[in-house]
């Protein structure tokens, strides 16, 4: 090797002769400084194991800069790549043998990089000669040969190929962890990991290793590897071993170790017994196992804990005997090491996670865990309240389950104050799901409702104040939840529906005190048995739900009518009464006729007679109910029989009769009126009204002369007038409506004629317009001379007929009832008549015909009146009924003006400017709620009347076009919150309704979409036909886009359709400036939208769940988005030819619509389209319009009539209205306006394209 002299300039290429040593002229390999290096004089001294380390070390130090420079690396690489691996391995061989660790260090990191810089040819020679060094004989000396032969194994591809013998190597790899050094045994594992890892073990080649016995070398390798484990300090020995462990486990190395039957946990067990040798060495590797990863559990490496966590969960997860396992792990007190770890992680989510899966699985073995469960249950909560902050935390069941497990087995474990935590958290979990902001994996769901359930079972539970209302909240949002989601659902109904019954039984135990705390639970859940469950159960009829669920709702309905109060018992079975139950439970007994369903059926039914009927009623159905059918037509058949001589067959015609009694309070019937007036002639004939039963004879004989002459009525209605003189049907009509409030049925002076309201309803409904003049006279006169009660008893009755007849509106209305309510008003009377009477006029505005309402001069009075009386009791903004009430009737009016009527008294609404400050102030502390005004729904005072304001501005919204239209400046609405100025009429700015949408729950959302939807089709017109320019600024514009945006995605597909719509107008509006432009191109929001669309016509099983009805929204969207100048760079490289192309190859006749043709045609005009586009798109419209064609007839038969409702309450006014906004827009939707508008847009697609050939 010659010396590269002092630096020169270069000079021309001379020819080399050999070195001088004599070796070829071509060993020599010139360098960048103008030397030469003879790689076989260094190949030589690196071979010679005598040569001075002093001079292997030159050399060595020589070839590390050489490989360095390229002008050496290049010709050694083309001509002589193998030439220095052999001598580099005995280097570092010869270096390990005078124990000399620096030379050793030198030559191993001048073979790492030779193997780098030469590649394959070198790093081949370098392993296989490293392997054969390794392969025999003690390791003690060669610390850094382990080193560079992991080096090697971790960067060459490959490298393991060119290992000769690789049993060998493996065997003496294992067999030197015997090793007192940490150091070497590190290397040694190291290689071990990464020989595993790249499928070089025995276990990989199991057709190669002859006798070699696979068990005995993972029993050496197992109990070496947990040793050095066990005893090193180290923390990068204990990675290593760990990664070869799990590495290992996971091919199965040591599954034949862990493997067990009964011998072996009786090994474990049984002290004495007799034990085979395998046994034994398998159980002590078991413990050694447990007593090893102890030290690294407790490490303060991250990666070491975490490492050794994944090691027991992979050996527990294993196909071993898991049983032996937990059982060795849990005694070993492995848990309270995992326990500890979780304490001290900092809720890090890779310890958490890990820890809790190890947990988890040791909580099968559920006898010998407890223990240890209750004591690191401390550490537990803090890590259940955090993961159950996290929607989908992977390990969120898990944890769930196992304080479930703790609170189950561990009776009086929680404090008060951790069971209202606990309880408080998972309310919190539940409110996220019942909001729709994000859900939950149905095992979680369950824990949940598991959890909750063993809290109100503690005895404990009663002392906690907070708990009835996380109760109340959870239970809400789990009903609404499920039972809505029907088969999606399905199995999670039964077990929100136990969540709720015990929250039932939770309020109706304790003392005194404790139950008066609990009566708002306790009427919420009241509330929600007579709205979502009995909703549920008339849609269980048609659907054929599950028998579980049914019968959990039923125990429930069981609870109240027995165990609380009497008012809640008679209002909630009457409730019940009036809902068509006994229609419903034969219709519930006949899709699940087993005795289970029947026997309770029956038993509610029962409890629902005695609380209507009074005098235990229900007692005959009790006794007799093994006997009865569940068959409607079975139970008429067995009333017509004898039952003289039969006990049990009297005893069910007795519950029979009572069925039917009570079904005629309510109007119902089980069979038709002339079966049951023949069924029950039949039985008076054959029985001769005897009862044999406990109840007195009398009181049955009662019943039925009522039953009988109630069905004799409904049989001779048809053919009896009902014209009874003038002076004479005026007492009876007084007489009846001073009675009617505390007895529903009069029997009439001088006559044995039933007489109820039903009839006179009836009566009225036919045309007898003499009833209802006499009534509004009747009216008018009490008003003048009666007294309150007298007042109040005749405005009930109308109201009563009201909102049996509903279309009897117009005959009162024409005989003066809206002069006779209004001088009500006039009157110093009670809030309670005047409450009613505005309940009177709300169901005449609901029922009334437009020729009815054209008498404007009269309720312009009346609506001055009204206005006047709401005005006089608002000191500040209210939430009180009567304000509600009469918002609701003010939104009627409003609702009529814009159909031309009541015009006057629309505007005097409009313009009061009570109202208008009303609706600031409420606006103005919604807006200072915040965020917290999602708590504040429906159900609260302020979110009730909120939705109340918001109808009132919507229908003020509506009618100022068919009233102020032209004086309008529908810009003013555009004004910032922040710098507010106060409208001269009933409405809110944008800016708002912006805000009430993004902060405001479900139903505030819905409404004020919905305005800020007419605000934005109002600005539109006119912006369009006054040719105006847009007066708002690019910071405004961005606030409401982003809000509008972010809502496309809502899940009610109602309030997405409200704000896709308004994007796409805003989008549309002329004058759009840069700025705003700029805000559209670089949307996130906008591009989210569109590439979820392209989803959905492409491919529609990928599309999120929240978009798959929101295709017609993103369509128009789109088409705005094309119309911008320029068109966003993301969008022309979205609407590429290949995914143009899929979507008309995905899409067919059936699921065109408008939006869809629409923007075809705009795609085609901005020259997306290619010429195969037109051609494919041209013959699937011809096939959709020819089926338009075709199914149009069918669609007409198909439109029905709106169902007639009135409104008993103000949550019915409130659902009434609610339901009004919400068919404004689809009555602009009808199936044939669909249709024209499809054939509309499939005709213009046609004369554009036809254009387009032309051209």
């Amino acid at each position: 090797m010659e010396s590269d002299g002092e630096v020169s300039p270069p000079s021309p290429p001379q020819a080399q002769g050999p070195c001088g040593a004599g070796h070829r002229a071509s060993h020599s390999l010139p360098t960048s400084a103008g030397g030469r290096v003879c790689v076989s004089c260094a190949a030589a001294l690196l071979s010679s194991a005598s040569a001075p380390s002093h001079h292997v070390s030159h050399v060595l130090a020589s070839l590390s800069l050489a490989l360095a420079d390229p002008a050496f690396l290049a010709p050694l690489r083309a001509a002589h790549p193998h030439l220095l691996a052999a001598p580099l391995a005995d280097a570092l061989a010869g270096a390990a043998s005078r124990r000399d660790a620096a030379l050793a260090a030198q030559a191993s990191d001048l073979a790492a990089d030779l193997a780098s810089a030469v590649g394959p040819p070198a790093a081949s020679g370098l392993v296989a000669r490293l392997a054969r060094l390794l392969s025999s004989g003690s390791l003690v000396k060669h610390l850094h040969t382990l080193h560079c032969m992991g080096v090697l194994l971790n960067s060459i591809e490959g490298a393991a190929s060119c290992i000769g013998d690789k049993i060998s190597l493996f065997l003496n790899l294992v067999n030197d962890l015997r090793l007192p050094s940490d150091e070497i045994r590190g290397e040694i594992l190291f290689v071990l990991y990464k020989l595993s890892l790249l499928n070089s073990t025995p276990w990989d080649n199991i057709c190669d290793n002859d006798n070699v016995d696979l068990s005995a070398i993972g029993r050496s390798l197992l109990q070496l590897s947990l040793e050095v484990l066990l005893k090193t300090q180290i923390n990068a020995v204990r990675l290593n071993c760990i990664a070869l462990l799990l590495t290992l486990a996971k091919k199965g190395a040591f599954d034949i170790l862990l493997l067990g039957d009964q011998n072996l946990m009786n090994s474990i067990e049984a002290e004495g017994s007799r034990q085979t040798d395998d046994v034994s060495l398998n159980a002590s590797i078991i413990v050694l196992f447990a007593d090893a990863v102890k030290g690294s559990l407790l490490s303060t490496n991250l990666e070491v804990q975490t490492g050794t966590l994944d090691l027991i969960f992979h050996f527990l997860s294993s196909d071993a005997n898991i049983f032996v396992l937990l059982q060795t792990l849990i005694d070993e007190n492995v848990a309270d090491y995992v326990f500890e770890v979780l304490r001290l992680s900092g809720s890090n989510d890779k310890l958490v996670i890990s820890s809790i899966q190890v947990l988890s699985l040791l909580a099968t073995s559920e006898e010998r865990f407890k223990e240890k469960l209750a004591i690191g249950f401390s550490t537990l909560l803090p890590v259940f309240h955090y993961v159950a902050e996290i929607p989908f935390h992977p390990v969120q069941p898990q944890v769930l389950r196992l304080v479930w497990i703790c609170i189950v087995n561990c009776s009086g474990i929680l404090s008060l104050s951790q069971e209202e935590q606990i309880a408080c958290t998972l309310t919190s979990v539940l409110r996220r799901n019942g909001n729709g902001e994000l859900g939950m994996c149905s095992e979680t769901f369950v824990l949940v409702c598991l959890i909750l359930i063993e809290i109100l079972r503690s005895p404990s539970a009663h002392n906690i104040q907070a708990l009835p209302s996380f109760i109340e909240e959870a239970s809400k949002h789990a009903i609404s939840s499920t039972l809505p989601h029907g088969y999606d659902c399905a199995f999670l109904v039964p077990h929100s529906l136990r969540l709720l019954k015990e929250a039932l039984i939770f309020c109706l135990e304790g003392n005194k005190e404790n139950i008066s705390v609990k009566k708002d639970l306790e009427d919420s859940v009241i509330n929600i048995c007579g709205t979502n469950l009995l909703q549920w159960l008339e849609s269980a009829v048609a659907d054929g739900d599950d028998d579980e669920a049914l019968g959990e709702i039923l125990q429930i309905f069981h609870i109240v009518l027995s165990r609380t109060s009497h008012n809640k018992q008679l209002k909630f079975a009457e409730m019940l009464a009036s809902s068509s139950w006994f229609s419903l439970s034969f219709g519930f007994m006949g899709l699940f006729p087993t005795e289970d369903v029947k026997s309770v059926v029956y038993l509610v039914t029962s409890s629902v007679v005695d609380k209507i009927l009074g005098c235990k009623y229900g007692e005959t159905i009790r006794d007799a109910y093994v006997y009865l059918p569940s068959d409607p037509a079975e139970l008429m058949h067995l009333l017509g029989q004898c039952s003289l001589e039969d006990f049990n067959l009297a005893a069910c015609q007795c519950a029979i009769l009572v069925i039917l009694y009570a079904c005629s309070f309510y109007n119902e019937r089980l069979v038709g009126d002339n079966q049951i007036l023949a069924l029950v002639e039949q039985y008076i004939l054959l029985n001769g009204g005897k009862f044999p039963y406990e109840i007195t004879g009398h009181v049955m004989l009662t019943l039925l002369v009522h039953l009988y002459a109630f069905v004799r009525g409904i049989s001779f209605s048809c053919s009896i007038s009902h014209s009874p003189e003038v002076e004479k049907t005026l007492f009876r009509m007084l007489n009846f409506c001073r009675t009617f409030s505390e007895d529903k049925t009069v029997m009439l002076s001088n006559s044995s004629q039933l007489v109820d309201i039903q009839m006179i309803a009836e009566l009225v409904l036919v045309g007898e317009t003499s009833i209802s003049y006499l009534l509004v006279s009747l009216l008018n006169q009490v008003v003048n001379e009666g007294t309150e009660d007298d007042v109040f008893s005749v405005v009930n009755v109308i109201h009563e007929i009201l909102v049996i007849a509903p279309c009897s509106s117009d005959q009162f209305t024409s005989c003066g009832v809206v002069d006779a309510v209004g001088s009500i008003y006039s009157s110093p009377y009670s809030s309670r008549i005047k409450s009613l009477c505005s309940f009177l006029i709300f169901n005449i505005l609901c029922s009334a015909s437009v020729m009815a309402l054209a008498q404007e001069d009269e309720w312009l009075a009346l609506t001055m009146k009204l206005l006047e009386y709401f005005n006089s009791s608002l000191d500040c903004i209210s939430s009180h009924q009567k304000h509600k009430i009469l918002i609701g009737t003010f939104c009627l009016i409003l609702h009529h003006s814009a159909n031309k009527v009541l015009m006057e008294p629309a505007k005097a609404i409009i313009l009061n400017s009570s109202l208008v400050s009303l609706t600031d102030g409420v606006i103005q502390e919604a807006r200072a709620k915040g965020p917290s005004l999602l708590q504040h729904n429906q159900e609260t005072d302020f979110g009730g009347f909120m939705i109340f304001i918001l109808q009132l501005v919507y229908f003020s919204l509506r009618s100022l076009h068919a009233i102020l239209d032209p004086n309008i400046d529908w810009q003013e609405f555009l004004q910032d919150s922040d710098n507010p100025q106060s409208f001269c009429v009933v409405g809110i700015s944008c800016h708002d309704l912006c805000r009430l949408m993004y902060f405001g729950p479900c139903p505030i959302k819905l409404i004020a979409s919905q305005c800020l939807l007419e605000l934005i089709t109002s600005i539109s017109e006119q912006r369009s036909y006054l040719n105006a320019e847009l007066r708002c600024s690019a910071k405004y514009m961005k606030s409401i886009i982003a809000v509008v945006e972010g809502l496309v995605f809502s899940q009610d597909s109602r309030v997405a359709e409200n704000c896709g719509s308004s994007l796409s107008m805003i989008l549309r509006w002329e004058n759009f400036g840069s700025q705003e432009n700029t805000l559209v191109r670089k949307s996130k929001w906008s591009r989210l939208i569109m590439e979820e669309f392209t989803v959905a016509l492409t491919a529609p099983g990928l599309t999120s769940k929240s978009f798959s009805n929101h295709q017609k929204i993103a369509a128009s969207i789109a088409v705005s988005l094309l119309k911008l100048s320029p068109v966003p760079d993301w969008l022309t490289s979205l609407f590429d030819n290949s995914l143009i192309s899929g979507v008309v190859a995905n899409l067919s006749a059936r699921n065109i619509t408008a939006e869809i043709v629409n923007l075809f045609s705009e795609l085609m005009a901005t020259k997306y389209l290619t010429q195969e586009h037109i051609v494919a798109l041209h013959n699937l419209f011809q096939v959709c319009r020819r089926q338009v064609y075709e199914g149009s007839s069918k669609a007409c038969l198909s439109e029905k009539k709106a169902e007639e409702r009135v409104a008993r309450s103000v949550d019915d006014e409130r659902a009434l209205l609610f339901d009004m906004v919400l068919n404004q827009h689809a009555a602009s939707c009808t199936v044939q306006m669909e249709q024209q508008k499809l054939l509309h847009e499939i005709d213009l697609f046609f004369q554009e394209s036809s254009q387009r050939q032309q051209q």
